[in-house]
């Protein structure tokens, strides 16, 4: 299965293949699925001076990717599939932008996913509380004043009406 991955995350130095773009349309019903959605994605992609083979993930099978996309993944999104780009002879693979159009349209799942959907075991909903919970705080007061602290603040206190009185 195929992660989104973070365009933050540094990458490694040295020579590395080209990144390929490839555009799919995933029905709406397919986001937020609770396994991955297999879209084709062809072998070969367009790139600067032709076609260029890109790399195949040991998970998707030969033209198919697997994707898991969040429910709330926006139209016209892109999902980038670090290392599946163009091969480098050299150095390690670029990567594959996957540019995913949601078919707004189609929002009910065929039959089959519908039965693999249904025979999931759904997760178990928390308890609900009894009734309304009743929280009690420690109260603290002020720390007890002794002749330390009384000694200290009186001096703060001298201090600031000098520099008031005499500071101008």
């Amino acid at each position: 299965m195929t992660q989104l991955g973070s365009i933050f995350e540094p990458e490694a130095p040295g020579p590395r293949g080209r990144d390929l773009h490839a555009d799919v349309t995933v029905p709406a019903w397919a986001l937020g699925l609770p396994f991955p959605f297999e879209v084709r994605v062809p072998l070969d992609l367009a790139a600067e001076g032709g076609y260029a083979r890109r790399v195949v993930s040991s998970l998707d099978t030969d033209d198919r990717v697997r994707l898991s996309l969040p429910a709330g993944f926006p139209p016209g999104g892109v999902v980038r599939l670090r290392g599946q780009g163009e091969a480098h002879p050299d150095g390690r693979p670029g990567d594959l932008l996957v540019h995913v159009e949601v078919d707004r349209r189609s929002t009910e799942p065929p039959p089959e996913v519908k039965h693999v959907l249904a025979a999931m075991p759904r997760p178990e909903a928390p308890a609900e509380a009894p009734g309304p919970l009743a929280y009690r705080l420690p109260v603290q007061g002020p720390p007890p004043l002794n002749a330390t602290t009384m000694t200290w603040l009186a001096a703060i206190f001298a201090l600031v009406v000098a520099a008031l009185m005499y500071g101008r």
